[in-house]
């Protein structure tokens, strides 16, 4: 059952032909859409900075609506399924310890009694995420997670939808932007040295593991490039990259 689970999700992985991601950009969010012209390959087919008009207050999100519904016409209609990153003010991130013997399903209440305190909310106000780290056979099961204000996801999912999109994923710029650099054709050098609109991404073609096309580029290396290019203008359109990636990996 586990296995046809899995082909079934290669399956429809396999029949994406675009994604897009939507990262912030300070007062503006950049939109990156990723094509698929090959099984083992993703380009960038639009990399775009969406600016909010001149004396508009930034948290109304009806320009940000507005850009969607023109740039989604352009590629082919509505409903296209869109990755997002939340500011990084409005997202709390960490990490719980597990017993190693302790099941999954009695995470759930600990990361969300974490998110809330993290975040000075009451739990029912919290929206959260959460994944374990590879077990390597300690004691201890690390799970990392991410949480937000549910007011502030239910704002992002009015305005998408308003858009005629639909909001798929929300997750941390440094997440999404270190999942673009290990996919990234060239590694850390086509990192420095590429403009945005050339990147390409290797996926895996559902005959060998995603890693086969990933640079071998150590953790450290990944994690330190992204954190420098996450400091520069060209940062969120790295982020918005990763985002649209989740799509495929």
């Amino acid at each position: 059952m586990q296995a046809l689970a899995q082909w079934w999700r290669r399956l429809a992985l396999g029949s994406v032909r675009q994604a897009w991601g939507l990262a912030p950009e300070g007062a503006a969010w950049a939109l990156v859409g990723l094509t698929r012209p090959k099984q083992d390959l993703a380009k960038v087919h639009t990399s775009l900075s969406l600016q909010p008009p001149v004396g508009m207050d930034v948290a109304d999100m009806r320009w940000l609506s507005q850009h969607l519904r023109q740039k989604g016409r352009t590629r082919g209609g509505f409903r296209h399924r869109l990755n997002m990153a939340l500011p990084a003010d409005q997202l709390q991130e960490g990490h719980i310890d597990f017993p190693a013997d302790l099941s999954p399903t009695e995470w759930l209440y600990e990361v969300q009694l974490e998110a809330s305190q993290a975040l000075q909310l009451a739990p029912d106000a919290v929206n959260f995420d959460f994944e374990p780290e590879p077990y390597t056979g300690a004691l201890v099961q690390r799970v990392r997670w991410m949480g937000c204000a549910q007011a502030h996801l239910i704002r992002f999912k009015s305005c998408t939808r308003a858009a005629g999109w639909r909001l798929a994923t929300v997750e941390s710029e440094t997440q999404a932007a270190e999942r673009a650099v290990r996919a990234l054709q060239g590694g850390v050098a086509s990192l420095l040295t590429q403009p945005p609109q050339d990147w390409l991404f290797r996926l895996s073609n559902g005959n060998h593991s995603a890693q086969t096309y990933m640079p071998m580029e150590p953790d450290g290396v990944i994690q330190e490039a992204a954190r420098q290019v996450l400091a520069t203008p060209t940062g969120s359109r790295l982020v918005a990259s990763g985002l649209a990636l989740k799509a495929w990996l």
